[in-house]
């Protein structure tokens, strides 16, 4: 506990109080995609022993992946979310439920992948910023604040991140 605090604070103090001559820009401008799955048609009654992984927001944590219960798909339901293909560097970003928020990066060992409804790919543009700094930004407790107040933001009864949000969601780092 006192090292995650430790950390915690560091993080802080990196994203928080040192960051006065960094660059500002909204994600859409330093990323080349940012979008959510869909869950294959007839929910867990369609996921396999064995396949494509299948990325749900339960495998998404604070700077890491829990492989626990990782779902996994046919080619053919694979097929259907091409355009979720998660790659090399993705972040994945949970965007509803008690889970909004959390942030990490999958190991590549679980690739190839696909993400369902509840979880985000964030692909940041090369030669922009490391993914891994931005990963650590949002969990770092001015961005997750921050974050937790957009997804609570939409009236809705279950928290919730639109892309939109995302895409305007503004993110200082190094020049």
């Amino acid at each position: 506990k006192n090292s995650a605090k430790i950390f915690e604070n560091y993080l802080y103090k990196i994203f928080k109080e040192n960051n006065s001559n960094w660059e500002q820009e909204s994600l859409k401008n330093i990323t080349l995609k940012i979008g959510s799955g869909a869950t294959p048609k007839g929910g867990k009654d369609a996921y396999k022993k064995e396949g494509i992984s299948l990325i749900r927001s339960m495998n998404v944590r604070d700077l890491f992946f829990k492989e626990k219960d990782l779902a996994k798909i046919d080619i053919s339901q694979a097929d259907k979310l091409a355009n979720v293909k998660v790659q090399n560097n993705d972040i994945l970003l949970n965007i509803t439920g008690a889970s909004v928020a959390r942030c990490c990066m999958v190991n590549n060992k679980f690739l190839p992948a696909r993400v369902n409804q509840h979880v985000s790919i964030i692909r940041i543009k090369d030669k922009v910023l490391n993914p891994k700094f931005l990963m650590y930004g949002l969990v770092s407790k001015p961005y997750k604040d921050e974050l937790l107040q957009v997804g609570e933001s939409n009236g809705a009864t279950r928290q919730a991140i639109t892309k939109k949000q995302i895409e305007e969601f503004q993110f200082k780092y190094p020049k």
